[in-house]
């Protein structure tokens, strides 16, 4: 392979990998299972340059390969909560961390910030799959809906309209 290819996917790997990382965990609630889902998909992308594939944008490449391991493994077994993960955001230490820094009123606002996001995210498992999706991908992985579209195989109106839709779920959830 050539060096060039192969220094931008080494760069791809140190630009992506927490990124895909945190994506698959927030997916699947398990840190192991998401490590070995982000290695996979890095192992992927690697078979496809080396079998002569060429790759125009490597983000949306990774993460489309990432979507297509954690939809197989929703088909494995069942999907878990993400319980544990608000568990893990909602620990001591963390708090801690957040009362160190500021004034009282600025913790307290940090503080029930995070209680609002966890709130939120305990509603994500609820949504249709293709809502969650995108929901995800938009506001916990911070990709553009062109990136979305290129990740999920939709057009940007689907996924704009997915998002759309997601959001609207999850306020009428949050108000229940």
């Amino acid at each position: 392979m050539e060096s060039g290819k192969e220094k931008a996917f080494l760069e791809a790997f140190e630009t992506h990998a927490d990124s895909l990382f945190r994506h698959a965990f927030f997916r699947i609630s398990d840190r192991e299972r998401a490590r070995d889902l982000t290695q996979d998909t890095y192992l992927k992308a690697w078979d496809y340059l080396l079998g002569g594939g060429e790759i125009r944008h490597i983000k949306s490449f990774l993460y489309r390969i990432l979507h297509n391991l954690i939809i197989d493994e929703y088909r494995k077994k069942s999907s878990d909560s993400l319980d544990e993960l608000l568990e893990d955001e909602a620990a001591a230490p963390a708090i801690e961390a957040l009362m160190s820094q500021g004034s009282a009123q600025e913790t307290e606002e940090r503080v029930d910030e995070r209680v609002i996001v966890g709130e939120i995210r305990s509603f994500i498992p609820q949504l249709p799959d293709d809502y969650r999706t995108v929901v995800t991908l938009r506001f916990i992985d911070d990709l553009s809906i062109g990136e979305i579209a290129k990740t999920i195989g939709a057009s940007e109106n689907v996924v704009s309209v997915r998002i759309h839709r997601g959001i609207a779920k999850l306020r009428a959830l949050c108000q229940i």
